[in-house]
């Protein structure tokens, strides 16, 4: 437990670092259309590989899908913020699907 927060804290402040740092260097630097068109997909793909070991492994095996609370609760979720694209309620509806799907296992 403790590793894994030392993991959080760190991947906490290298967030903010390079957000602190794109926003000092960003109204500074032009970008061209090619360099913003690629820097869209950074997101994404950073998102997809914090997520997926998360969801499909546990001690890296890989749990199937009846066993996996989190991918249950994370299928509605991603429904949800992709109707809505609200955070907050997105937030809000991942903590309850995972409730109902961690009680109904």
């Amino acid at each position: 437990m403790e590793s894994q927060l030392w993991i959080i804290l760190l991947i906490g402040l290298g967030t903010y670092l390079f957000r602190a740092g794109s926003l000092a260097l960003g109204s500074r630097v032009q970008w061209s259309d090619r360099t913003k068109e690629w820097l869209s997909y950074v997101s994404p793909a950073v998102l997809g590989a914090l997520l997926g070991p998360l969801l499909l492994l546990n001690d890296g095996q890989w749990v199937s899908l009846r066993d996996n609370t989190m991918m249950l609760a994370a299928i509605p979720t991603i429904i949800v913020a992709w109707w809505t694209r609200r955070l907050l309620l997105t937030v809000v509806s991942g903590i309850a699907f995972y409730a109902i799907a961690y009680y109904l296992m």
